[in-house]
């Protein structure tokens, strides 16, 4: 099966390990994911507070791009690229002002945006294309007894509206797919909670804040690694752990990975292989996993 597959910035360069892993299991399950041809930066957390219009225009042209490629499908690993990528997308079909003045824009730069192309998230494409049992097929080393946190973050849910693929209050993707490892999902209250992100540039205090407060809610319901689908919740959770022990005094030691990680240990490749840090790569080997 053949997928356009946008990236983001992030598994490009801080979270490349986002993007060697998502490959590796895309390969396994025979997804062909063919990256989309000359793609730009979605603007999520930044352009689209600066200017609704740029923001929107440069999301449909990298929708437009897949259109040329033949494809009507994109996937991307990013919550933050994909809720971007959503949102310009329903603003552009809802709003006929805003629709004529990206038309205008995209225009300028000799674009004709065709549409029918839709955005998913990368999980939902392993759900919903390539499906729970067949996943299972290919798990060659069982993640037994390892009790993972299944966190989604905020926008990968919402708003409902336009993301629409689950209930932001009674999320399942990420503790279907963890099942499928063999490993045990762990739910936690924090799960859909802001990891705080958005905050690190102008409020980096109450970043921090959230980002605690995530770890602590999912090691205190008993979790030894946290799961996620976010190239940003990626840094955020794992990077900031340092500066969380600094700033609050709280040690959480808590490995953050991302899932294509996770069902990638399952299907048997090695620590190494999935660009796992060193917190993870000790958690791993204290289980015989190397």
């Amino acid at each position: 099966m053949k997928v356009a597959y946008y990236p983001g910035c992030a598994s490009h360069g801080i979270a490349k390990d986002i993007d060697i892993a998502t490959q590796l299991i895309a390969k396994d399950l025979d997804l062909e994911l063919m990256e989309v041809d000359d793609w730009n930066c979605c603007g999520g957390g930044f352009m689209d507070d600066r200017s609704e219009e740029i923001h929107t225009a440069l999301n449909l042209r990298n929708l437009n791009n897949v259109k040329k490629m033949g494809l009507e499908k994109m996937a991307t690993p990013c919550s933050v690229c994909l809720n971007s990528h959503r949102i310009a997308l329903d603003k552009y079909n809802n709003d006929t002002v805003l629709r004529e003045k990206v038309d205008e824009r995209l225009e300028r730069a000799n674009i004709d945006y065709e549409g029918g192309v839709s955005a998913e998230h990368f999980i939902w494409v392993l759900i919903r294309d390539v499906g729970i049992d067949n996943i299972k097929k290919h798990v060659k080393r069982p993640l037994k007894g390892i009790k993972v946190g299944t966190y989604y973050g905020c926008q990968l849910l919402r708003p409902y509206r336009v993301m629409g693929f689950e209930s932001p209050f009674s999320p399942h993707s990420v503790m279907d797919l963890v099942a499928a490892t063999g490993a045990e999902p762990v739910a936690f209250q924090m799960a859909t909670a802001c990891c705080g992100f958005p905050l690190m540039g102008s409020n980096p205090d109450a970043g921090l804040k959230l980002a605690n407060n995530v770890l602590s809610s999912a090691r205190n319901n008993g979790a030894e690694i946290l799961v996620h689908p976010c190239s940003l919740c990626h840094l955020q959770l794992d990077v900031t752990q340092l500066k969380i022990k600094d700033h609050f005094n709280q040690d959480w030691t808590l490995p953050a990975i991302y899932i294509s990680q996770l069902i990638g240990l399952s299907f048997g490749y090695t620590p190494d292989e999935l660009g796992l840090g060193k917190l993870a790569k000790k958690y791993l080997a204290e289980r015989g996993i190397s």
